[in-house]
């Protein structure tokens, strides 16, 4: 055992810089050795080198030889963070220059780049309690009907997307690392991505019940029943995940560098998969989901004609379809642009030139693209948490039962509303779950 001798640390430091910033220190590794020379020396070299998160980096060698007291010695591993104004990071090389697409749009898009952040907070603070409620209301017994399903299961899917995301937006926009776990690394995507399909199939199966209560009235009794609803949602879950499943094996956690990566030579395969099934579910399916809407409207106003002696049923009826097309409707106008918007995301590509950004046409092209996407990808988040204050404002008798859930209206007193609202003991042709 030694208990006083000079020693030397070797810091082996990846510096990355940012132009017109200050230097960001990220991580380094440190070698202790023993040493009798006391001297401090700091060495600066390029060295060409294959970092996992950047291209290249600086190798900036601090040697430092001081008298130290020990009572044992060791190899340790010496993390820093570092920084004087500023956390981006600039790879940087005396050769060429490889700049990180991410750290550009926070030096040149500070605002833009940060506004998905709030976004997401908001997201968080007002889709947590809308979908809860939601699906609390939806599951009770006056509103459990086919299309009480459906809608329970959409709120479902988009509370279980809020709590993935969480971890996601710390993962990607905050660096908090939270992601880069053995088997939560490879499960995640798998979940996640399958949250978010949920969505699109869901709006789905409701507009086609929609679509056959008021086209084939007498089939209503057949489709359009609560076991039928559940069964159809938990086969759209099954297929939610079995489209994003392959997910699971294009990622895979990197013991040597601690980190979630995509499997070597998967890149390929990885985009061209991800791009079809994104296009299938935020594209193909919201352009079916409005003919069907479409379809649903001219069969609305078809069956008016012939329904004069049934006006109060009818309005029920519609005030309930009326809902229902206002979510899918909302569902559309929210994710058709986002998909269109990446789809350009070719024709605007970011610029070759690292060297003078700012006065480069082809990056000023790109950020105006960016800005432009960022703010429709901002707006197609809202169908996450929206769908709650959609059905508040088109359903009446979803925001009584909100009122009853809640206990601002007791259930004797909206029976007997109910009972003395009712004209006649037919059942609309239309539907009978009539929300």
């Amino acid at each position: 055992m030694l208990l006083s001798n000079q020693i030397e640390i070797i810091i082996i430091i990846p510096v990355f810089v940012v132009p017109n910033t200050s230097i960001t220190v990220e991580c380094c590794c440190c070698i202790v050795t023993f040493w009798r020379v006391p001297k401090c020396s700091i060495y600066l070299w390029n060295d060409k080198q294959h970092c996992p998160k950047h291209d290249y980096y600086l190798y900036c060698m601090v040697r430092m030889k001081t008298p130290f007291l020990l009572t044992f010695y060791s190899y340790f591993c010496l993390f820093v963070h570092f920084q004087m104004n500023q956390t981006d990071s600039v790879t940087m090389n005396s050769t060429e220059t490889s700049l990180d697409e991410n750290s550009i749009y926070e030096t040149f898009l500070p605002g833009i780049n940060s506004s998905s952040k709030y976004m997401r907070l908001i997201m968080y603070i007002f889709g947590y309690p809308g979908n809860s409620l939601a699906l609390m209301v939806w599951i009770r017994r006056p509103m459990l009907q086919s299309s009480g399903v459906y809608l329970a299961a959409l709120a479902l899917s988009d509370l279980l997307f809020l709590s993935l995301d969480l971890p996601y937006s710390l993962q990607t926009e905050w660096n908090v690392l939270v992601l880069n776990v053995p088997l939560i690394c490879e499960g995640f995507t798998v979940v996640y991505l399958a949250a978010q399909y949920m969505s699109p199939f869901l709006t789905l199966a409701f507009t086609v019940e929609r679509y056959i209560a008021i086209k084939f009235p007498l089939r209503r009794r057949l489709y359009c029943t609560v076991k039928r609803a559940l069964c159809t949602s938990l086969c759209t879950a099954a297929l939610a995940l079995g489209l994003c499943g392959i997910q699971g094996y294009f990622w895979k956690y990197d013991h040597d560098l601690k980190e979630c990566l995509r499997r070597e030579g998967m890149d390929k395969l990885w985009e061209t998969w991800t791009w079809c099934t994104e296009m299938i579910m935020f594209l193909c399916i919201p352009l079916l989901i409005l003919t069907l809407n479409l379809l649903v409207i001219f069969e609305i106003r078809k069956s008016r004609r012939v329904a004069l002696n049934l006006n109060r049923i009818l309005f029920k009826t519609n005030a309930t379809t009326s809902m229902l097309l206002a979510v899918s409707f909302f569902f559309i106008l929210t994710t058709l642009p986002v998909s269109i918007a990446y789809a350009l995301y070719d024709s605007y590509p970011p610029g070759d030139d690292y060297t003078d950004i700012a006065n480069s046409e082809q990056w000023q092209n790109h950020f105006r693209y960016y800005r432009a996407r960022t703010v429709i990808y901002n707006i197609g988040l809202t169908h996450f948490f929206m769908n709650f204050y959609i059905y508040l404002l088109t359903g009446e008798r979803f925001r009584r039962e909100v009122l009853n859930f809640l206990g601002c209206r007791s259930s004797r007193r909206f029976g007997t509303l109910s009972k003395r609202n009712e004209t006649t003991k037919m059942e609309s042709f239309y539907s009978s779950d009539t929300v």
